[in-house]
C-alpha cells in the first residue's frame, strides 16, 4: 500500500504557504492567480479551446494539486465560459498530490483568495480524507469533475487507464531543483501515453532537461515568454500521438430499477445520454432494494487491498452524492455514524491489524473502547470497535422511487410492469421480448440484481443468490440508540419508531418469502452476540422483508461488457455504498470519459475476470 504523508506547511510574512519538506512556496507571494491564468490557462489556449472543442467534455490533468488554486481558477473560468456557450458541457480535472493538505491548512491557505471564496467552500466541503488513490468529486451538477489522485505521481500515472486521454496538461509542482524525484523521464513518458494528437502542455519551468525529456517522450516542446519577471517557460504539443477516437451510443436501455439500475440511469442521463429504464415491477426498488433502512459505510480488510480501497473510495463518493440528493428528493436518511463491533476473536484480530495500518490515520474512522462505543450508541455494549462518524443509513426503496420520479421529470423514459424475458440480437441493436410487447434497444445495460445471469447469452459467470431477511422491531428500551451498530448482523436507530435488525444469510433458498423462523434467527443473533442485553428484552416484531442479494466468489462487484451486453451488479449487501461510484464508472466507460479508478481496480471488477 502507498503510505500518505500530509503536507507540512508554514506561512511566510506575506501569508503564503511554504512547504517545510521542499522549502518552496505553493504560489507566488504577488500575483499567484495571474501566474496561474497566464502559465496554465492562457498558454494552453483556454478558455478559447472550449468553444471549438469537438467533444462534450474537456480533460485537464495536473501534476501537483497543492492548495487547489489552479483547479479553482480553471473552475471559475469554466463557469464563465458556460454562461456564453455549452459546446463543451463538462470539465474533468485530474490532479496528483503526494503530500495532500490537511483540511485546516487548506482552509487557511485558500482564505488568501476571497474572489474564490464560494468555490473554495465547495472544494473544502468535498475534500477527501487522506487515503491513497483516486477520489472523484462532482460540482455544479456534474459539469465540473475533480479527480484527486493521492500518492506519488510517478507511481500513480502508470495506474491511470489508457481510456483517460488528456486534452491539456498543467505540468506543475515544486521547482525541479527542489523536487527532482518528480521530474523524471517516466513522468514525461506517461504523460505522452495519456495524450492524443491535439493535447497541449504548459509549465512554469524552462529547465533544459525538462524540454529534452518532453521531446524524448514524443512531445514537441519549445520555450515561450514567462510570466512577469520570469523570462521563459515551456509549452508543448503532442502532434505525434494518436488521434482521439470517440464512437458513442447515445441511446441506452437499462433493465432493472433497483439501486444499481437507478444509479446507472442517473449517471448515464447526467452524461447527456438518452436513457430508457425498464422495470419488471409496478414501482422502482421492489426487489432486494426494498428495505426500510440500509447502512452506508466502507468494508475494511486487515490491509488496504483492492477491496478496501475501492470500498473506501465508493463510500466517500456515495456520501458526497447522497448528501447532495437526499434532501432534494426528500428521502429519509441519517448520517448518525456506523459502529462496527469487535464481537468475536476474528473481528478483534482484524480490527487490531486495521489499526496498525497507515490508513488508520486518515480520519475515516476511529478506534473506540467498549465504554466509548456505549456512549456513542446510547446503549450499553460489551465490545470495543471502530466508529465511522460520517457513515449512516438511508431508505433504499424510497431513494429508488424518488430518483425514478425525478428522472422521469427530466425526460427519462421509464416503463414499469415491463419484465424482459428474452434478448435477441438485431443488426441495429437488440429486440427485447417483454410482458408489454417487443422493445427495441440500441445498447443494453443489465442491472437486474439476482437475475443478472438470466438474460445473458453463454457463457455465464458464477453469480450466487444469497437470501437475506430483515426484521422490523419496536422497542421502548432500544429507543435511545443513536447510531447504526454492526455486530455479526446490524441494528439501526429507530425510523418512524421502527428499528431494522438483520440480516439472515442463506445460500440455499432461492425465494424471497418472509419466514417467521428467520425473524427468530435475527433476534437470537443479537442476544447471542451481545449477551442478551437488557435493552433488547421488550422488542416486538411488527413486519419483515426478505430479498435475494447477488454476489460472486471474490465478493467484488461485476461491471463490464461481454457479447455486446453491459452488466452491472453483484453488489451483495453493500449496494448503497457501491452503486453511485460504479454507476459513474459505467457511464464514463460507455461515453469514453475519464475513469475514477486505477487499472488494477478496473480489472478487479471487470466481468471478463470470470469469462
Amino acid at each position: 500500500m502507498i503510505s500518505l504523508q500530509q503536507a507540512q506547511v508554514h506561512y511566510n510574512d506575506a501569508g503564503t504557504p511554504v512547504s517545510d519538506l521542499f522549502g518552496d512556496i505553493y504560489f507566488s507571494d504577488n500575483g499567484g492567480l495571474e501566474e496561474t491564468d497566464y502559465v496554465f490557462l492562457h498558454k494552453n489556449q483556454l478558455p478559447e479551446r472550449w468553444f471549438t472543442h469537438p467533444r462534450p467534455f474537456f480533460h485537464i490533468a495536473e501534476t501537483g494539486f497543492g492548495t487547489g488554486l489552479n483547479f479553482l481558477l480553471t473552475w471559475l473560468r469554466f463557469r464563465q465560459y458556460k454562461t456564453q456557450s455549452t459546446t463543451c458541457q463538462r470539465l474533468y480535472f485530474s490532479s496528483f498530490e503526494k503530500y495532500p493538505f490537511s483540511k485546516p491548512d487548506l482552509i487557511k491557505a485558500l482564505a488568501a483568495w476571497p474572489q474564490l471564496a464560494e468555490l473554495s467552500r465547495l472544494l473544502i466541503e468535498s475534500y477527501p480524507v487522506a487515503l491513497p488513490g483516486p477520489h472523484r468529486m462532482m460540482f455544479d451538477e456534474g459539469s465540473v469533475v475533480l479527480d484527486l489522485w493521492l500518492g506519488d505521481v510517478n507511481e500513480l500515472l502508470p495506474q491511470v487507464p489508457d481510456h483517460n486521454k488528456v486534452d491539456a496538461w498543467f505540468l506543475d509542482g515544486f521547482a525541479p531543483s527542489k523536487n527532482p524525484d518528480m521530474w523524471q523521464q517516466n513522468l514525461f513518458d506517461q504523460m505522452f501515453r495519456l495524450s492524443h494528437s491535439t493535447t497541449t502542455i504548459s509549465t512554469f519551468t524552462c529547465a533544459g532537461f525538462v524540454r529534452r525529456g518532453l521531446n524524448e517522450a514524443g512531445f514537441c516542446a519549445q520555450k515561450t515568454k514567462g510570466h512577469g519577471q520570469k523570462r521563459e517557460m515551456l509549452i508543448a504539443s503532442a502532434e505525434q500521438a494518436a488521434d482521439y477516437s470517440s464512437e458513442l451510443s447515445e441511446h441506452i436501455t437499462v433493465i432493472g430499477a433497483g439501486v444499481a439500475g437507478i444509479n446507472a440511469a442517473f449517471a448515464l442521463w447526467q452524461k447527456g445520454l438518452k436513457v430508457q429504464l425498464l422495470c419488471a415491477d409496478a414501482e422502482a426498488g421492489m426487489g432486494a432494494s426494498h428495505n426500510r433502512q440500509g447502512a452506508v459505510y466502507p468494508n475494511l480488510h486487515a490491509t488496504y487491498d483492492r477491496m478496501s480501497s475501492l470500498s473506501c473510495q465508493s463510500f466517500l463518493y456515495a456520501r458526497q452524492f447522497y448528501s447532495g440528493w437526499l434532501e432534494k428528493l426528500r428521502v429519509a436518511a441519517d448520517w448518525c455514524g456506523v459502529l462496527t463491533l469487535a464481537c468475536n476473536d476474528n473481528l478483534a484480530k482484524r480490527q487490531h491489524k486495521i489499526q496498525q495500518q497507515s490508513f488508520a490515520q486518515s480520519g475515516l474512522f476511529s478506534a473506540v473502547t467498549k465504554e466509548q462505543a456505549s456512549q456513542i450508541a446510547g446503549l450499553e455494549l460489551p465490545y470495543a470497535g471502530l466508529f465511522f462518524p460520517t457513515a449512516g443509513w438511508l431508505c433504499p426503496q424510497e431513494y429508488c422511487q424518488q430518483m425514478a420520479n425525478w428522472l422521469r421529470a427530466q425526460g427519462v423514459e421509464i416503463r414499469y410492469g415491463t419484465k424482459v424475458h428474452h434478448i435477441i440480437k438485431q443488426q441495429d441493436g437488440w429486440e427485447l421480448a417483454t410482458d408489454a410487447g417487443a422493445v427495441h434497444a440500441a445498447t443494453v445495460v443489465l442491472a437486474t440484481g439476482a437475475e443478472l445471469n438470466n438474460l445473458a447469452a453463454e457463457p455465464s459467470f458464477p453469480l450466487r443468490q444469497i437470501r437475506g431477511q430483515v426484521s422490523h422491531l419496536q422497542s421502548h428500551r432500544m429507543a435511545p440508540l443513536k447510531t447504526v451498530v454492526c455486530h455479526q448482523g446490524y441494528i439501526t436507530p429507530a425510523y418512524q419508531q421502527v428499528h431494522c435488525v438483520g440480516a439472515t444469510f442463506d445460500r440455499t433458498a432461492g425465494h424471497s418469502e418472509v419466514r417467521a423462523a428467520d425473524d427468530q434467527q435475527n433476534l437470537d443473533l443479537v442476544n447471542h452476540t451481545l449477551g442478551k442485553p437488557d435493552w433488547f428484552e421488550d422488542v416486538s416484531i411488527i413486519s419483515a422483508k426478505a430479498g435475494l442479494r447477488a454476489t460472486v466468489p471474490d465478493h467484488m462487484p461485476v461491471l463490464g461488457k461481454h457479447n455486446q451486453l453491459w452488466r452491472f451488479g453483484a453488489l451483495g449487501a453493500r449496494g448503497l455504498t457501491w452503486a453511485p461510484l460504479l454507476a459513474e464508472v459505467l457511464a464514463c466507460m460507455m461515453n469514453k470519459e475519464p475513469l475514477p479508478l486505477t487499472v488494477q481496480q478496473l480489472d478487479s471488477i471487470d466481468i471478463q475476470r470470470y469469462l
